[in-house]
């Protein structure tokens, strides 16, 4: 915390800069700051409070707000929408949250460029509603696109359901401007989406969970609205069957937007026939007869397969029901988690074999029946598996044991830990077990020069070392 003193000194700086009513620092003002969805343990539950919340505007109010935390050491905590899983949001030190969200104007669109310039507060879903009024999409997709905000995302390095097409908001950024800890501000490159001049220092801030700097404006790559969008839906005996009609469609050549294939209990709801459980969904968009084209080529997938195509369904509620189911519901669901690992197609059913049937039974957590097997099958190919855990502490320290066998078990297989969300405090320690010695040591030198005294989000990310 924060020393009397220092405290009163920060606050009158930061009031005068800022106004008063953007400078948030009394308790019961600060309980909403105090973790973001992660799954914490019921001792730290509300132990840890922010010194103070502030609002800013402009970049010149993050650079004095970076400026006074300099000055003290204070910790600083840039949060956009607060949806993150990983407790890159929890304040385990106290300090400053810088929230963004009054950061929230579009500053230029380019048609002719195919680019948007926006402060880090903007919400994905705001974005995509202007940006629609100029004949433009983002395409960044992602479970929490009403609540997650541009910077929030380029931060957590957000997942796009529509990245097969279209990548993620990693592939997306152009430029950004960045207050860095010791308060200059770096613009990482022109506003193109590709050059080959200088080091790719807007990738050092992609998922960096505001541990280097303070993004304050980006610069993205949008894309013309499609002509036609359409949706192919399919059952299965189980996610098995589906899986292989999957590994049929990204073997082909077929230019789809995105697509999953899972596993529910009933799926009659949905339109399956009796006694199916697995569902394939895919996605297009573009020209009309190049969507036709590429549907009706899934559709001879599923048949070819063994599916039974739905009829008669509403695709935008499909989707949005799988976005509610997915992550809508585990934001208030305060004893459960998730994996969400990168696994190598070869090895898929040996790490859910491993998962469900010995890691998860040994420390007493179950699997949710509808989101126990499913897989994203777009270029950044992740499984989904959720999990119930105990209400104790016992059964919170057995969650923390299984979440690291379960790591392991990732690498072990030739895959990555977490292929989405990012790191925060649930992944940090597990990182030893993905990187070497020498991989960590450079991430950790890589902050040492951005931030020396390790005031921006101290704690997340890395591991201690």
């Amino acid at each position: 915390m924060i020393e009397k003193a220092i405290m009163g000194q920060a606050l009158a700086a930061l009031s005068d800069e800022l106004g008063e009513e953007n400078v948030l620092w009394r308790k019961s003002d600060l309980v909403p700051y105090t973790r973001d969805t992660f799954t914490i343990s019921p001792e730290e539950d509300n132990k840890y409070f922010p010194d103070m919340v502030v609002l800013p505007r402009t970049t010149a109010g993050v650079q004095e707000v970076v400026r006074v935390a300099r000055k003290h050491r204070i910790p600083l905590l840039p949060k956009g929408g607060g949806s993150n899983r990983t407790g890159m949001l929890v304040p385990i030190h106290g300090g400053i949250v810088v929230d963004t969200i009054k950061m929230n104007r579009v500053l230029e669109i380019d048609p002719l460029n195919l680019s948007v310039t926006v402060q880090p507060g903007i919400t994905l879903k705001e974005l995509e509603e202007k940006l629609s009024g100029r004949g433009l999409a983002l395409n960044q997709e992602q479970g929490s696109v009403k609540v997650a905000t541009v910077g929030g995302a380029i931060s957590s390095f957000g997942f796009s359901r529509k990245n097969q097409k279209y990548g993620t908001i990693a592939d997306r950024v152009e430029s950004l401007e960045v207050v860095l800890a010791n308060g200059e501000i770096l613009r990482t490159g022109p506003k193109v989406l590709y050059t080959s001049t200088g080091y790719k220092l807007s990738q050092l801030f992609v998922g960096a969970e505001g541990t280097l700097g303070i993004i304050t404006e980006a610069t993205l790559r949008v894309e013309p609205l499609p002509e036609a969008k359409e949706t192919v839906l399919a059952f299965y005996d189980d996610f098995w069957a589906a899986l292989r009609a999957a590994e049929r469609l990204r073997g082909s050549c077929a230019a789809f937007v995105g697509a999953e294939a899972y596993e529910v209990e009933n799926a009659e709801e949905l339109g399956a026939p009796e006694g199916k459980k697995g569902i394939f969904f895919v996605m297009f968009e573009g020209l009309k007869g190049e969507v036709e084209a590429q549907a009706e080529f899934v559709r001879d997938i599923v048949r070819e397969t063994g599916g039974a195509l739905a009829s008669g369904y509403d695709p935008e509620g499909l989707i949005g029901l799988y976005a509610t189911q997915w992550c809508g519901l585990r934001a208030i669901s305060r004893f459960e988690d998730e994996v969400l690992p990168y696994i190598p197609a070869q090895h898929i059913r040996e790490y859910y074999d491993r998962l469900w049937n010995e890691i998860m039974p040994k420390h007493g957590l179950s699997p949710f029946s509808y989101d126990k097997l499913s897989m994203d099958v777009g270029r950044y190919s992740m499984l989904y598996g959720r999990f119930s855990i105990p209400e104790s502490e016992t059964g919170w320290q057995e969650y923390r044991r299984a979440h690291r066998e379960a790591a392991r078990t990732a690498v072990e297989l030739g895959g990555s830990i977490c292929a989405c969300t990012g790191v925060g405090i649930s992944h940090r320690d597990n990182l030893d077990l993905e990187f070497s010695d020498v991989a960590l040591d450079v991430m950790r030198r890589i902050k040492r020069v951005l931030d020396p005294d390790n005031i921006m989000n101290p704690g997340k990310k890395l591991p201690p070392g």
